[in-house]
């Protein structure tokens, strides 16, 4: 596969993601309760598409399962202790991670442009979040700054086991999240309606299953500081479909923020591209 199409899968990824918090919005749930319910679906999906999984049992591929499940256990957390806008903002500083885990684990080396892209986006979250970045929720931002080495754990690991268990690893995390968030699943079962278990099967199916296939399969082909950049349009592009979809009000800064973002991000993975070309 061509980068240039690894980067397409990544982009397509990073906005299905970013439908969640349209599909979260909609719900009210106990956030523990999607978690579970998304993970398992989102299991299903990636038993599916591998059909006969295989795990590999090493140091790489048992840090990576737990990871996912820190990843996103943390991040839900978080979210509850802190301000969405700080458990975003922190958990994307997973570039940096990145960085560290990709020299020492990958032995992948950034550039000074690689650096310069960070630092464009990360001025643009940090515009783009400007009106509800807090001091507050000590905890809470300390569990979204662990989200965000989790999400680099992964990223990196998944990258590092292309050949052996990279889909194994995100269905096993799904399976492990969806089996901590248990209780909390079956005690929505009996509150729920039919239209909120049909929304956690577009969130399961759409919004994480397909797009972690599509991540797991470009990390094949890139670098894992490629993949991480060009997922960094996820963030800014949740709370806009929030804003369509649901009317709520984004901060005066953001339209500046959001484009340095979306420069700082793929603004690079064309310029790169187009360099490997030349």
């Amino acid at each position: 596969m061509k980068s240039s199409t690894a980067h397409i899968l990544l982009i397509i990824a990073a906005l299905l993601w970013s439908l969640g918090g349209v599909f979260i919005k909609w719900l009210d749930m106990h956030p523990l309760a999607i978690t579970g319910s998304r993970s398992l679906i989102a299991a299903i999906v990636f038993l599916i598409y591998i059909r006969r999984p295989r795990f590999v049992w090493n140091k790489y591929t048992v840090t990576g399962v737990l990871a996912y499940c820190g990843m996103v256990l943390l991040y839900v957390t978080s979210i509850k202790l802190t301000t969405a806008a700080n458990a975003i903002f922190l958990e994307f500083t997973a570039p940096i991670y990145v960085v560290i885990f990709g020299f020492y684990i990958l032995h992948e080396r950034v550039t000074k442009f690689d650096w310069l892209a960070m630092g464009i986006i990360f001025i643009g979250l940090g515009l783009f979040f400007m009106d509800e970045l807090t001091f507050y929720g000590f905890w809470g931002n300390i569990m979204a700054l662990g989200a965000g080495v989790c999400l680099a754990l992964v990223t990196v690991i998944v990258r590092k086991e292309k050949e052996s268990s990279a889909f194994e690893i995100v269905l096993f995390g799904n399976l492990i999240t969806a089996v901590l968030c248990a209780t909390f699943v079956f005690d929505a079962v009996a509150e729920s309606q039919v239209s909120d278990w049909l929304i956690i099967l577009g969130l399961g199916v759409v919004q994480l299953g397909i797009p972690y296939i599509l991540y797991t399969i470009a990390l094949n082909h890139v670098p894992a500081i490629d993949a991480i950049l060009v997922s960094m349009i996820e963030p800014v592009l949740n709370p806009v479909w929030v804003f369509l979809f649901v009317g709520e009000a984004m901060g005066e800064w953001a339209v500046a923020g959001g484009a340095l973002v979306i420069i700082g991000s793929l603004g690079r993975a064309f310029i790169k591209q187009r360099l490997r070309e030349y």
